[in-house]
């Protein structure tokens, strides 16, 4: 049975009036007893009705921006364009960061409801279909940027991450290199995942053998990673799930002696600025993480100005795959 307001009241050790004014951010209600009230909520996992039909007639002018890893460099680009398409439609943003925590990310989801923010950018770090169901019943507009799943109910924005990879790892193998070797982000991350299975769709398809290793989108997984496959063998390249582990892998590969691209090419994922800066630079695949941003705002605010569609809207944008430095020879489709 769902938690009611009087549970609420009553685990607070409050009347349900000073709930009720707590949760309309009543002025007149102290400190020590909103925060009591707060806790009572977060405990019970209650969801105000009052905060739902306000949201749902969209009197908030704030939203609210949940993201995984604020430094990766990735992610404060997609914030920008969020943040500048935010302010250009009239709305405060609320940002939060959760280091990949599920737990945390479940408590920036609560607090921002109970803040009664108009709607909600989740970048999730697990995004299974329990969580789906869960922020069903929180009655408040979402949209989904770059970690997505199948059948889910809300609006999403994201590149083909299957695409974008099958085709960086095609053009390895078109370059000559047959032990291609993948370093891939988080086995819950549905982007992850996606690149993952592209890249072992096209090493299937060509008849090469695959061979993946797993962890963190991180500079210092990707360079661990690298640096154990090199005390056991030496691939001709290397495809990573995106460019922090690309260039913790190169790192690893130029500490040992090896030269990029002479010994081993490198190809990343998402173009983040320092892929220009290293050297070798960088191939990658260019995602728009601004435009990201931006259109997720304007799906956010038309649902929550009541635009109605019969199914959840999955915009597509497009990668772009840059060839720079880090592979060998000219690129076999220019």
């Amino acid at each position: 049975m769902k938690p009611t307001i009087l549970d609420v009241a009553k685990h607070a050790g409050v009347s349900k009036a000073t709930v009720s004014r707590v949760i309309n951010n009543n002025p007149k209600v102290n400190n020590e007893i909103r925060e009591r009230v707060y806790a009572a909520i977060e405990e019970l996992g209650y969801h105000p009705s009052a905060i739902a039909r306000s949201l749902a007639s969209s009197t908030s002018s704030t939203l609210g921006l949940i993201l995984p890893d604020i430094t990766n460099p990735y992610f404060p680009v997609l914030a920008r364009g969020i943040e500048d398409a935010a302010h250009r439609l009239g709305y405060t943003l609320f940002i939060s960061n959760t280091d990949n925590d599920p737990k945390i990310e479940q408590e920036y989801i609560q607090k921002m409801v109970h803040q009664q923010v108009g709607g909600i950018i989740l970048i999730s770090s697990i995004l299974g279909e329990d969580k789906v169901n869960e922020l069903q019943e929180l009655q408040i507009p979402f949209v989904l940027c770059d970690r997505l799943i199948q059948g889910s109910p809300f609006d999403t924005v994201s590149i083909d991450n299957y695409k974008a990879s099958y085709e960086a790892v095609t053009r390895l193998i078109e370059q000559g290199h047959t032990r291609i070797c993948h370093l891939a982000g988080p086995s819950l991350v549905q982007s992850a995942e996606m690149r993952k299975q592209a890249y072992s769709d096209a090493m299937h398809e060509h008849g090469l053998e695959s061979f993946v290793r797993i962890g963190s989108f991180t500079y210092e997984a990707g360079y661990q990673l690298m640096d154990s496959i090199l005390a056991e063998t030496k691939p001709s390249a290397v495809f990573a799930a995106n460019d922090l582990i690309a260039l913790g892998a190169m790192n690893a590969i130029h500490n040992r002696g090896l030269n990029v691209p002479g010994d081993i090419a490198v190809v990343g994922c998402d173009d983040i600025l320092f892929a220009q800066m290293s050297n070798p630079t960088l191939s990658t695949i260019s995602v728009p993480a601004y435009q990201i941003g931006v259109t997720a705002v304007e799906l956010l605010v038309e649902r929550m100005r009541g635009v109605k569609t019969s199914e959840a809207r999955n915009v597509v944008v497009e990668h772009k795959f840059i060839q720079r430095e880090s592979m060998n020879g000219e690129d076999p489709r220019t």
